[in-house]
């Protein structure tokens, strides 16, 4: 009988799994490198790359911009979203009072269309926008950069094309942030790293990019998670935290990569704000503004979001990147609120039966899941 079927025939398959992936997962060397697809340098993870973060009295303003949306109707042929972003205002530990108003809503409606191009079938996607108040509008995209195409049989992939809207609408409001909120030596935190992966997002970063380098406010990315790995193929926050474990720092950073792929502008750094956090986070500064930085710049920025890692609710990360988060999420009730109000507009339509004809093609596996859960 083979190893594999000595496993499968195991009394306990759950536990031989475990002990088996757990002699898989021995204990490496205290250096690493992330795997890189990028052309830029990777540098070495090894405890003496570590540098410590030194808390001073003198914090800089810091904008946080996050964003949320969740499913209101959808078909193989529309969806409907709610979209919200937000920006919280700091300095150290204390709200700074925003200008303006400060969270962003508005609906986005996608619809598909099927055409022939040279013999081959197409389908495109548009989007319209519909802001909650005229004040609203002016922070939301082109509707004519959302629109795309695929050669598919599968119409609407959703997950993708949810998140579009609400994506450029962040670096839209980040633009309106470094335009009318800060100033030079003033920094501005997005949520996640700073590449772009849809089509026409980079022509929205770019601006967002070159208003930032005109009046001096340094932009970064926090993301809570990564699916990088490194080069012994390990996650690579859980390898920093590892190597980090003989470092003498309380809080520290370490570069990790110029970039990591051909779209990411951010030079990356993993960091640790607080001595008493579980966490590690993928930390990114735009590449052309950390190049200039001195060891003094990059240690202020960094003092500051420390300075602001101090609640308890999530001890370790920025207390004002929580509160953006909090403001830009959707909420289950309110989704159902929202469902509620869509539903009652569609009774009002004469079109009404065919578009809840059209929703209750996707809806067989949710009548499904409550009749056997």
């Amino acid at each position: 009988m083979s190893n594999g079927e000595e496993g499968f025939m195991a009394d306990d398959p759950l536990k031989s799994l475990i002990e088996e992936l757990g002699t898989r997962l021995s204990n490496k060397e205290h250096y690493d490198i992330v795997l890189n697809n990028g052309k830029g340098k990777q540098f070495p993870i090894t405890p003496s790359e570590f540098f410590e973060i030194r808390i001073n009295g003198s914090h800089r303003k810091i904008a946080f911009v996050d964003g949320g949306d969740g499913l209101l109707e959808e078909s193989p042929n529309f969806l409907i979203t709610i979209n919200r972003v937000y920006y919280s205002l700091f300095q150290g530990k204390n709200r700074v009072k925003s200008k303006a108003n400060s969270r962003v809503q508005f609906f986005s409606c996608v619809t598909s269309n099927v055409s022939t191009t040279d013999g081959t079938k197409q389908i495109s996607y548009d989007t319209r926008l519909f802001a909650h108040s005229a004040e609203d509008r002016k922070f939301l995209p082109a509707e004519s950069d959302l629109a795309s195409n695929i050669e598919s049989a599968s119409v609407l992939q959703g997950a993708t094309l949810n998140s579009i809207s609400r994506r450029f609408a962040e670096w839209q409001t980040a633009i309106h942030v470094v335009r009318s909120e800060l100033d030079s030596g003033d920094v501005l935190v997005m949520d996640g790293s700073l590449q772009t992966g849809f089509k026409n997002e980079t022509r929205y970063a770019n601006r967002l990019y070159d208003l930032a380098l005109e009046k001096g406010v340094i932009v970064c990315g926090l993301a809570k998670t990564s699916r990088l790995i490194t080069e012994s193929g390990d996650p690579l926050l859980a390898r920093v935290s590892e190597i980090a474990e003989g470092v003498p720092h309380e809080r520290w950073y370490v570069k990790i990569a110029e970039e990591v792929s051909s779209d990411d502008k951010g030079f990356m750094l993993a960091v640790k704000f607080h001595p008493k956090s579980q966490f590690v986070f993928r930390f990114e500064i735009l590449r052309e503004q950390f190049e200039s930085m001195t060891s003094k710049d990059l240690n202020s920025v960094l003092s500051s979001l420390a300075a602001n890692s101090q609640d308890v609710s999530m001890i370790g990360y920025p207390y004002g990147a929580i509160d953006a988060d909090r403001f830009a999420q959707v909420r289950l009730e309110e989704l159902n609120m929202y469902k509620g109000f869509i539903l009652s507009e569609m009774l009002k339509s004469p079109e009404w039966k065919r578009l809840r004809k059209y929703s209750a093609s996707l809806g067989a596996h949710d009548i499904l899941n409550g009749v056997t859960s």
